[in-house]
């Protein structure tokens, strides 16, 4: 999960260096797993908590600031050299890469596995990271984890999750005002029926790309339509925790929401109201505790996998997290952009707030043949933002 962090021109902090990597090595006294190792050959059932620290790099790039900071699709070949990678294959937890530009500007790259932590912690660690290099004081965190299924029980199931796709998938942002998300909310409510759904903008915005993206594949493969799922990250922090700060929380508290559709007529009203309830069912008490939580994670995430008579769309939200807030003492970052190489073998939606806050920014992955027809849908173009 690669986090590019860019702040303007900063010529005046001539010891930015030193003052990262010191606040960072008080921070990770207390994040003192993500310093450990997990153990060699995967899969490791546990983090090796041995203090061999992490790896801290430096680049320089002569490449404008305002080539990411402006243009809505930087040249992903570009983003991914100013991140450091944490890969499949890798056993440290977390690297950072410093980058600085010639205009005095920084771009700081945190990459964090997911094998333990998700985006939540991932913001918020960032945060406590920045706080403490204005001078503020380290937090203590809560770790948490749940128990390891053995996947490998079924070999054939095995090699299928990991097989990669033979398709060319290819990915393009756009941006969704909170004034069209408004109009779109509205829109939604009027084919709800009596009772109106107020939508939020995630759910609304999800909604609308998993119908439109739908439609394009249907397109591309001449009106044959194949039975389709949306799937959508839920923080299950306030459900399954038991803690008094549960942004201190640290691990994967993520669980899946599915919207199962069977026929091309998508209502985005029934799609919502689909997700909703998967969604509430899980918040209502099916789901006790940490452990259970991670095990109804893994059943779902596999059955979707294995179930190839139907296609899933994923679609992650980062919106309300407090990543435009990072502020190492240079003020909140110009943007954020989540280097996304990593994803492009399935079709994928990932949101984020806008940096002003007046609106979203959706990174679509789409096959490329479907993307032509997604990008030029009617309906999906009466809501991106020029």
């Amino acid at each position: 999960m690669p986090w590019v962090f860019f702040y303007k021109n900063n010529n005046k902090d001539y010891d930015i260096i030193n003052k990262l990597k010191n606040s960072l090595s008080k921070c990770l006294t207390h994040y003192y797993p993500f310093a450990g190792r997990l153990p060699s050959p995967p899969p490791a059932s546990y983090v090796d908590c041995n203090d061999q620290g992490i790896e801290f790099l430096e680049a320089s790039i002569d490449v404008p600031l305002e080539e990411f900071v402006l243009k809505r699709d930087p040249d992903e070949t570009i983003i991914k050299k100013l991140v450091p990678s944490v890969g499949i294959e890798s056993n440290r937890l977390l690297e950072v890469q410093v980058n600085h530009f010639s205009c005095g500007g920084v771009g700081v790259a945190v990459s964090i596995t997911h094998k333990i932590a998700d985006g939540f912690t991932k913001a918020y660690l960032v945060n406590h990271w920045a706080t403490v290099t204005r001078g503020g004081s380290p937090i203590n965190p809560t770790f948490i984890s749940y128990p390891i299924r053995d996947n490998n029980q079924d070999g054939q199931s095995h090699d299928r999750m990991k097989s990669p796709s033979k398709d060319k998938y290819t990915q393009k942002r756009f941006v969704f005002c909170n004034s069209k998300l408004g109009d779109l909310k509205n829109k939604i409510n009027n084919t709800a029926g009596v009772t109106p759904l107020n939508p939020t903008r995630v759910e609304s915005l999800a909604s609308l790309l998993f119908k439109c993206a739908v439609n394009a594949a249907t397109t591309k493969a001449g009106g044959s339509f194949q039975p389709s799922n949306l799937t959508l990250a839920v923080n299950m922090r306030d459900n399954v925790v038991s803690t008094a700060s549960l942004n201190n929380v640290v691990g994967n508290v993520v669980n899946l929401a599915v919207a199962k559709m069977a026929t091309d007529d998508i209502q985005l009203n029934e799609v919502i109201t689909s997700l909703r309830k998967d969604r509430m069912e899980m918040q209502g008490g099916v789901i006790k505790d940490v452990d259970e939580n991670g095990e109804m994670f893994l059943k779902k995430k596999m059955g979707l996998v294995l179930d190839k008579s139907r296609r899933t769309y994923t679609c992650t939200s980062l919106c309300n997290s407090p990543m435009y807030k990072v502020d190492f003492g240079w003020g909140n970052p110009l943007r954020v952009i989540l280097q996304t190489s990593k994803f492009n073998d399935s079709s994928y939606f990932i949101l984020m707030d806008t940096p002003s806050g007046d609106g979203i920014e959706a990174t679509v992955i789409l096959k490329e043949e479907e993307m032509t027809f997604f990008q030029n849908d009617k309906e999906f173009l009466s809501f991106v933002q020029d």
